[in-house]
């Protein structure tokens, strides 16, 4: 039997606290965030209708206390460096550091068709974002009704509100490309409620990163009330790690971009992504045939984070840019949702397969990859006890078969609506290969820097002459380690260099661990991180610490 799982935020810049009222609920599954900054869940079960602090706590730095070393060694090498290097000590009393930087002004593009309570929530959430340079967009797709102008026109006056009659989710999306002030665009779903902090987040990656054409972020479940809900979980859900990530193509430019980012699902989904507007007119806006409000039900921003890829830019997975997704809470509408994730998969491909001729054998051999994936699934699924049900299974498998007709349906629909309509998309947009243009003689040279742990960080802009910057870190003229960075061309911003020199180095950064094992300086960063976080009682004792 199924019990619902309880889902919330734990943050451990406050004391961890019991959790009571839980009656009814299996599991606690908490999202585990320091200053904000997602780390990762836990979970744990639900005894006498609570979950303690001590349980909480532990099950937190057993499971994540190198996420939450990481993150405090980051904030530490933002402060001005003190005499003596970083002692663990200093861990303690570390400060978050704020953004200050430039705030561009933001499109949040909601692209919806009729589905009002699901809008005025999101919309609610959208008002409480922490950022004042914002221009919220709402793009009503071919509605049946009136209802979504009213709610908007007179619930929400700060919001704008545009009709696309041209019916598709990627008609909205390229209507909102046109309607956009801001010089980001930000998309997101009406089944979302966005974290505060979410456009910050992603105004700081553009303005820090200029090279940076695209960002997407975590999803992560709003509730976990029923079985379809979890199974939509147990499938792989939305989310995609904890880990910042940068995706480049031009290191490995003797390989295929299809076999490099052709499963582009791994950057991330529609309802949290961000584009430079000036980014359309480079590589072309999306196509009309794909996604939700045509027969192939999805796809469209698969295959704009292939072209991304494909066409030489840079894509960044920022897991700090954070929304909440209302998972379908009836299996019937889950059903029809897996069916409709293998029809568009199999549509991107066609797409992309056709746009690309290069590509063709490496899209096919994906194809084929993936049936054969689904394929063993399946038949694992009668001699084996299978997480998720089999008719899931088979419904991604189905779709995925129907791809090909209905994305020539789709195709054939989308110039019956151009030419009833009219075109869309500006005929002055002209689209060129960064990668095609810049790249031709790439002969992968190598930079190499210095940077003193004695001195403040700071941005690297003299390498835009190399792929690759070798960055050896020191300390009172100690050589902690080297890091390599791959920049393409492009300078590399602090919160970068911060970030590879803390994922590279991690405990070299700490002075005593120079002259003692890694294990006894984790253990002793534990112990520390029982005060931080849990001052009323030590929630690892000190073997467990050193287990």
């Amino acid at each position: 039997m199924f019990n619902p799982v309880k889902v919330m935020d734990i943050e451990l810049s406050h004391p961890i606290r019991t959790i009571e009222n839980l009656s009814g609920y299996g599991f606690l599954k908490g999202l585990v965030r320091l200053h904000g900054e997602p780390i990762g869940y836990v979970t744990v079960p639900v005894i006498n209708d609570q979950c303690t602090a001590t349980a909480i706590g532990k099950v937190i730095l057993e499971k994540h206390n190198k996420a939450i070393i990481y993150h405090l060694l980051r904030d530490k090498l933002a402060q001005s460096p003190q005499p003596g290097g970083l002692k663990i000590a200093d861990l303690l009393a570390v400060q978050h550091p704020v953004y200050k930087g430039p705030q561009p002004l933001v499109t949040v593009a909601v692209c919806t068709r009729d589905r009002t309570a699901d809008l005025a929530r999101c919309l609610d959430s959208l008002n409480r974002l922490d950022y004042t340079n914002l221009d919220i967009l709402v793009v009503d797709n071919a509605p049946d009704t009136g209802a979504t102008e009213r709610l908007v026109r007179t619930t929400y006056p700060n919001v704008r509100y545009t009709c696309e009659p041209r019916p598709g989710l990627d008609w909205a999306r390229n209507r909102a490309i046109i309607e956009a002030r801001g010089e980001i665009i930000a998309y997101t779903d009406d089944d979302v409620v966005v974290d505060p902090g979410w456009i910050k987040v992603l105004a700081e990656v553009f303005s820090e990163n200029t090279e940076v054409m695209g960002v997407t972020g975590l999803v992560v479940p709003y509730e976990l009330e029923t079985e379809a809900q979890n199974f939509f979980e147990l499938l792989g859900g939305f989310g995609r790690g904890f880990k910042h990530k940068w995706y480049q193509i031009h290191q490995e430019i003797k390989k295929s971009a299809a076999s490099l980012y052709g499963l582009s699902w791994k950057f991330g989904t529609g309802a949290n992504m961000a584009f430079r507007r000036c980014l359309f007119n480079q590589i072309g806006y999306f196509d009309p045939a794909l996604d939700v409000g045509t027969v192939t039900n999805g796809g469209g921003d698969l295959e704009m984070f292939f072209r991304v890829m494909k066409e030489g830019y840079t894509m960044v997975y920022e897991p700090g840019a954070l929304v909440y997704h209302c998972h379908r809470r009836d299996y019937k509408q889950l059903k029809k949702q897996i069916n409709g994730w293998g029809t568009g998969f199999c549509a991107y491909l066609m797409h992309s397969a056709l746009a690309y001729p290069d590509e063709r054998f490496s899209f096919l051999y994906l194809g084929a990859r993936w049936i054969w994936r689904k394929t063993r699934s399946l038949l694992n699924s009668f001699v084996r006890h299978s997480l998720y049900p089999r008719d899931l299974i088979l419904a991604e498998l189905r779709g995925f078969f129907a791809g090909p007709v209905r994305y020539k349906m789709a195709l054939r629909t989308a110039a019956k609506i151009k030419r009833n309509f009219g075109p869309l998309i500006p005929t002055t947009s002209t689209k060129e290969s960064l990668l095609r243009k810049t790249f031709l003689n790439y002969h992968y040279p190598v930079a190499e820097r210095t940077v003193d742990l004695n001195n403040p960080l700071h941005a690297l802009t003299d390498v835009m002459d190399s792929s690759i910057v070798r960055v050896s870190v020191t300390r009172d003229v100690n050589i902690l380690g080297s890091v390599d960075i791959a920049n393409y061309y492009q300078p590399i911003s602090v919160s970068r260099l911060r970030e590879a020199v803390v994922e590279n180095l991690s405990f070299k950064l700490i002075e005593s661990a120079q002259n003692a094992s890694m294990d006894s300086i984790q253990a002793s960063v534990l112990e520390v991180l029982n005060f931080r976080f849990c001052p009323a009682e030590h929630i690892l004792s000190k073997q467990d610490t050193q287990n």
